[in-house]
């Protein structure tokens, strides 16, 4: 009777173990993160639209919230958002630009329309044409995703900035931005100007 007996807790130890185990296999299986399925993505705009439509704007709107205005009658004022709301539309403008930058690495998107494809923003300025800067990019598109982040991450200290009500940090952080956009403007758009002496 006793083997029957020890028999019988072990059938049931080894039944318990199997299910534990097959449970906690079970339970590590669905707490393996699973890859999102991959989204096409289609692009709309030309990079020339969203420089324009978003990056412009919003860089404007970064470097117009702060700094010294001389008034009318010769004193100087300081200008700076001053309500919660003001803050926050420039956290915002910061935010858009941040975003901007991947629609900037966006695979796929076309520089220009076609018909604007051999065309200069000035006729005779020494700058390229959106098929030479579509041929720059393709020949090191990591150079390009690279300026497109150093832009992303100016944006997103200008976020911090905002949020914190930093008047001083958003004008640094303002000057960083004109030197993210500069740095590839001089490479992509007008590699030949002449600077002055």
């Amino acid at each position: 009777m006793r083997t029957a007996y020890w028999l019988l807790v072990l059938v049931v130890a080894i039944s318990g173990t199997a299910l534990v185990t097959q449970r906690a296999g079970a339970a590590a299986a669905s707490a393996t993160p699973v890859a999102p399925p991959t989204v096409e993505v289609s692009p709309i705009g030309t990079v020339k639209d969203v420089m324009k439509g978003i990056v412009d704007p919003n860089a404007m709107a970064i470097w117009d919230s702060v700094g010294a205005e001389s008034a009318a009658n010769g004193d100087v004022v300081e200008k700076a958002p001053k309500t919660d709301a003001e803050w926050a539309v420039i956290e915002h403008n910061a935010l858009t630009l941040a975003e901007a930058a991947n629609l900037l690495m966006t695979p796929g998107r076309p520089m220009s329309r076609p018909d604007e494809a051999n065309s200069t923003s000035q006729p005779g300025a020494p700058e390229l044409t959106p098929a030479q800067i579509e041929k720059k990019i393709s020949d090191n598109r990591a150079e390009w995703v690279k300026h497109a982040k150093e832009l992303q991450a100016t944006a997103v200290k200008a976020m911090a900035a905002a949020k914190a009500h930093d008047k001083d940090g958003l004008l640094d952080v303002g000057e960083a931005i004109d030197s993210a956009c500069e740095s590839c403007h001089v490479v992509y758009w007008y590699p030949d100007e002449k600077k002055p002496k």
